[in-house]
């Protein structure tokens, strides 16, 4: 007699669900099977070996160097958020080769790489999208009171002779465009969700039953639901990012990442589509890489249509 099984069921509901309990078993084995097809892959992988040796969160950062390398994302200093940053190997490069402010978001809980922040919520929660706003702006405020206490070491006739009223209305200005449009540069490395029912913490800001897988394996759906992952990132740009940023996603191809394409076009002056070598051969994902994000973006304009 037994009270537990490797599925925690007891002899009668064993008995009365007989036919269930095959199919979890079934499910079970396909899953350890998938497993182990995925592990023999990453220990043949180059990039997951390098990954292991230069300590990096996974093989994804290798895609985000060579983007780096072929389109030049980063600069000293940035704002940068990640989006879907879990287990944060994008913003572990993002800190390394900016040096600035990385915020990463993700609906997973996560520990931050060091020097990394991190919002645990929904990115298409109203909620989420303020916390983003402000921590950048919190982070500016930080590094405008910094440059006051520096200040405040000057004689007052160096004040005198370094700032005009002219000057000091210039930078009230660059501080409203800043606290508007904190971010320079926005990643979204975002999968499509799919339902978890346990092992999840509930600190998320809505939604806490889901989380980002990879793929479903099929293959429209995983197009469709990438593109509107897309899509909630490039919203959080047009209200976030500023005049000039930059911007990088990640979708599945398909039918209709052309409508993507031109709903990019709409609000950046530069728009590419490149898929990096360290991404898998078999794999449909490829990434959208946008610069020089326009001024007075009308968001209903960008996403009609037509």
């Amino acid at each position: 007699m037994f009270m537990r099984t490797t599925v925690g069921i007891t002899p009668m509901v064993l008995s009365q669900h007989k036919f269930g309990v095959l199919r979890i078993f079934s499910r079970s084995y396909a899953k350890s099977k998938s497993s182990k097809l995925w592990l023999d892959r990453s220990k043949k992988d180059p990039y997951t070996r390098e990954a292991k040796m230069q300590n990096l969160k996974s093989r994804a950062a290798f895609k985000l160097l060579q983007l780096d390398v072929k389109f030049k994302l980063f600069e000293k200093g940035q704002n940068v958020v990640d989006l879907g940053y879990a287990p944060g190997a994008w913003s572990q490069v993002a800190y390394e080769r900016s040096k600035g402010t990385v915020l990463g978001v993700d609906i997973l809980p996560c520990v931050p790489p060091p020097g990394v922040s991190s919002i645990q919520g929904n990115i298409l929660s109203k909620a989420t999208q303020d916390r983003i706003r402000q921590h950048f702006n919190a982070e500016r405020r930080k590094s405008d009171k910094g440059i006051l206490v520096e200040s405040s070491e000057m004689s007052s006739q160096a004040l005198v002779s370094t700032e005009s009223y002219l000057e000091r209305e210039m930078t009230s200005q660059e501080g409203n465009v800043g606290n508007k449009f904190p971010i320079d540069l926005v990643l979204s490395d975002m999968c499509a969700p799919f339902t978890l029912f346990s092992g999840f913490s509930s600190m998320t800001t809505n939604m806490p039953y889901f989380r980002m897988a990879n793929t479903s394996g099929l293959v429209v759906k995983d197009h469709q639901m990438s593109l509107d992952l897309c899509d909630a990132a490039l919203i959080l740009a047009i209200d976030m990012l500023r005049p000039g940023g930059a911007f990088v996603c990640k979708f599945f191809t398909g039918a209709e990442d052309k409508l993507l394409e031109k709903r990019l076009e709409k609000t950046f002056d530069k728009v590419w589509r490149f898929k990096p070598p360290a991404s898998r051969d078999k794999s449909r994902e490829c990434y959208f890489i946008c610069k020089g994000k326009r001024e007075n973006i009308d968001k209903l304009e960008v996403f009609q249509t037509t």
